[in-house]
């Protein structure tokens, strides 16, 4: 089990109406899912990289519900940059973290797996609320993110949320339209 930082690293973090959209998704038993790992796999495949995650970030731990190529079910807040997409609140592109001014000492970077590149888009849930990221990921660094990749990962993204959320993603359409 990872040990809670001392300070999460923004506010978004440990939001109410944030944490309480994860804690309903966590308390569906989103966990140990075939279909989020086949889709992680699959997206790795694409973009030929080495691994893909679909994270769940809480206010203790980053908790990978789906992943390729990654041991790890969950790594501590200041271990993933699943947290910057959170913090962020968009997508995050790094494409050589060993170059990025404030980012090539991340642990992520300086420890296995020796990141280089991140790519990840919010997963969001149907209430708005950023949970999460579905992130492709690589040791080698990227030389370009195109916008068909960017639309791509947000295709794989969308279909991570369906899988999750299914219905209540309909739901909050229909809410929407009405």
């Amino acid at each position: 089990m990872t040990e809670a930082p001392k300070e999460p690293c923004c506010s978004i973090i440990t939001e109410p109406s944030r944490l309480n959209a994860l804690e309903a998704l966590i308390s569906k038993g989103i966990e140990n899912r075939e279909d989020l790992d086949d889709l992680a796999r699959l997206t790795a495949f694409a973009f030929k990289a080495p691994i893909c995650v679909i994270s769940l970030v809480s206010d203790t731990a980053v908790h990978f519900v789906g992943k390729f190529g990654l041991d790890a079910c969950e790594v501590a807040l200041n271990e993933s940059l699943c947290t910057q997409v959170v913090c962020e609140n968009a997508p995050v592109e790094l494409l050589n973290l060993s170059t990025h001014p404030e980012l090539s000492e991340h642990p992520a970077a300086v420890n296995p797996p020796f990141v280089r590149a991140y790519c990840g888009q919010p997963l969001v849930s149907p209430d708005g609320q950023t949970i999460g990221a579905m992130a492709i990921v690589d040791t080698a660094p990227f030389f370009r993110f195109s916008d068909e990749d960017r639309e791509a990962l947000s295709a794989a993204t969308q279909v991570a949320r369906r899988l999750m959320f299914g219905d209540r993603l309909d739901e909050a359409h229909s809410e929407a339209a009405e």
